[in-house]
């Protein structure tokens, strides 16, 4: 049964804005999780927040950070992900409908407990997964995304509105089923 569903595409193409639409559709009340928002300063990114859904927040990447876990010019707090975003999944797990992972990238694959609770959450197939995967070739989130069930949105400018549409219309039959 297809319940896993995943935004894919460039960075900056609004993958998390539409999980933000999607969840605001589908009912904040029904889904728990994480969602990744950007630090900027007055013209760039300078790293990233992970955002739970109920309300706590961690930075957990910065160009300016001293941590030898580096993906391109930021540095990674693998501890302060881990904190954050794998209680907000497991709690989510237990409590909610929906759970939401964004990211799976290449940051949050530092993280080998995040990973493992990635593929088995995937492979389980057991809850709804609402989330986004890095375009990019990477080992394990490659195996992610070529296991059975899993339905892999490209989002792009042309058809961001459509899919977001289409992954909440998905989310809320899956939904239906279950009660």
């Amino acid at each position: 049964m297809d319940q896993i569903f995943f935004l894919t595409g460039q960075p900056r193409m609004g993958k998390t804005t539409a999980i933000k639409e999607i969840i605001n559709r589908i009912g904040p009340d029904h889904c728990g999780g994480f969602y990744t928002k950007e630090i900027r300063d007055t013209t760039n990114r300078v790293g990233f927040t992970c955002v739970t859904l109920s309300g706590k927040c961690q930075e957990i990447a910065n160009v300016n950070s001293t941590s030898t876990a580096r993906v391109g010019r930021y540095g990674v707090d693998i501890d302060s992900f881990e904190k954050i975003a794998l209680r907000a999944v497991q709690d989510s797990l237990k409590l909610k409908k929906v759970t939401v992972i964004d990211e799976v990238g290449f940051m949050q694959m530092l993280s080998i407990p995040f990973q493992r609770m990635i593929h088995d959450i995937v492979s389980s197939a057991r809850h709804i997964i609402l989330g986004t995967v890095c375009v990019d070739r990477h080992p394990e989130i490659d195996k992610i995304k070529e296991l059975p069930g899993i339905k892999l949105y490209s989002l792009n400018e042309e058809n961001r509105n459509s899919i977001t549409e289409a992954v909440t219309a998905d989310i809320i039959k899956v939904m239906k089923r279950e009660v």
